[in-house]
């Protein structure tokens, strides 16, 4: 009988692909969304302008062209030029592939270390889980934009200082998503048996307790890049972030406040970009949380 307990929640996966199906089929069902499908097809575009874009386009961002100073849309200059003539298409480009290679990378790494902590407290419990939480509530107490100036005050200013700055800032949320999943899973029977079967509390943790907290965690990483791109924006606007000419989406609206009255296109490249990529999170966000919440999608 001890046999056919092992064989049920703990017997090895045969099919090493089943993850990647499960994936496969969760892709499908959101793109049978209309608002996944808007929100899949407009990250699609964004990333092909941000990283095939340049490499099609010979235009260096930041050398002055031949063409007017805040120039308006043309052929030539899709996007208008700046104050010195730069094309403001390539370095908008530009700009969203900074952006988002050190923001999800930020947000990947925060994340990773804010799961380990969580699931650390979580899994421990005891004096563990009071001192990490503890120390979690304390970075909690600051506004995201307030400890990433504060923490960039002390390491310097720089894309890199902003990309800490966006994974520190990721650290309390996901530390705090992953205690209350491990809290949850960690009294159902299947870990129960995995520890009658002598199993050993790591692999009970990450092989059977962690997929079954995976679903929250899908749901808030669109949000958590949300804020992180916001974030980091802002801090490229202050003038904390890359240094100049190397254009970011906040930097390029910092450079055209002056000149948001009589070359408005200048702010208004950077600022549709984000708003296409923020929306399109957020909707995606939107439909994975009626995938994963049934009673929610029963009423949709």
């Amino acid at each position: 009988m001890s046999g056919r307990v092992a064989d049920v929640p703990f017997e090895e996966e045969s099919d090493r692909f089943h993850f990647l199906r499960s994936v496969g089929t969760e892709l499908r069902a959101v793109l049978r969304e209309p608002r996944g499908a808007l929100a899949v097809t407009v990250l699609v575009v964004l990333l092909f302008f941000a990283f095939i874009f340049p490499v099609l386009d010979p235009t260096d961002p930041n050398k002055p062209g031949d063409t007017p100073k805040n120039g308006g849309i043309t052929w030539d200059a899709p996007m208008g030029t700046d104050h010195i003539s730069r094309d403001l298409l390539a370095r908008n480009s530009i700009g969203l592939g900074r952006t988002i290679k050190h923001g999800f990378i930020a947000v990947f790494v925060g994340w990773v270390v804010g799961i380990t902590i969580g699931y650390t407290a979580g899994w421990r419990g005891g004096r563990t889980d009071t001192l990490i939480m503890r120390g979690v509530d304390v970075l909690l107490a600051f506004p995201g934009i307030v400890f990433a100036i504060l923490l960039i005050t002390i390491i310097g200013s720089g894309i890199f200082s902003v990309a800490v700055a966006i994974a520190f800032f990721n650290i309390p949320g996901s530390a705090r998503l992953a205690r209350a999943g491990v809290l949850r899973e960690r009294e159902r029977d299947y870990v129960l048996a995995g520890r009658c079967l002598g199993l050993s509390g790591r692999r009970i943790l990450f092989r059977h307790v962690a997929p079954n907290t995976f679903g929250a965690f899908t749901v808030q990483v669109p949000l958590a890049i949300v804020a992180s791109v916001l974030i980091m924006a802002a801090l490229n606007f202050l003038g904390l972030g890359a240094e100049l000419p190397d254009p970011t989406l906040g930097a390029i609206m910092q450079e055209g406040r002056p000149f948001m009255r009589d070359a408005p296109h200048f702010v208004l490249g950077p600022v549709l970009i984000l708003a296409l990529m923020l929306t399109a999170l957020n909707f995606l966000s939107d439909v994975l949380t009626e995938r994963l919440d049934p009673v929610r999608r029963r009423r949709v």
